[in-house]
């Protein structure tokens, strides 16, 4: 079951960018498009980035030695949570690419107040910018503050 899509942002994040490059959407390319999907995946991005470097994405990622090389690049931020929410999820993010352990956690904190937290942390960025390191390390205590009130 999806728990979210980057498609359900996209028209919103589409809009961001054609006004802030002054484009309209029949002028887009087809590198314009591909950073639209990124801006509108970048905030479950972050929340693979984090499953990835706390060991909770779900087992069917682990299966492909391949796969398992992108994660181990990710933790060595080589790769990001796109990469891997591009290449493996299809840009949607499912019960399957969270490990059982924190099922509760993704359905009290990721359908409840995730988004919220992200919104308030990126400002006017939400949904016009690309993952970088810095605001997901910056962002990424904000999760780790959720699941450790979540545990006790």
């Amino acid at each position: 079951m999806a728990i979210d899509k980057a498609e359900w942002q996209y028209d919103s994040a589409q809009k961001e960018y054609c006004e802030k490059f002054g484009k309209t959407p029949d002028s887009l390319t087809e590198q314009d498009q591909d950073i639209i999907w990124e801006y509108a995946g970048n905030h479950i991005a972050f929340f693979i980035t984090w499953l990835v470097r706390h060991d909770y994405l779900g087992e069917m990622h682990y299966e492909d030695d391949f796969e398992a090389k992108d994660i181990e690049a990710v933790k060595n931020q080589q790769k990001n949570g796109m990469d891997i929410f591009r290449k493996y999820c299809d840009m949607t993010f499912t019960n399957e690419d969270v490990s059982d352990m924190i099922a509760d956690f993704i359905t009290e904190y990721y359908d409840k107040d995730y988004l919220k937290d992200y919104g308030e942390y990126m400002d006017d960025k939400v949904l016009s910018t690309s993952f970088s390191w810095d605001d997901y390390l910056g962002f990424e205590p904000v999760i780790d503050k959720a699941f450790e009130k979540f545990c006790s």
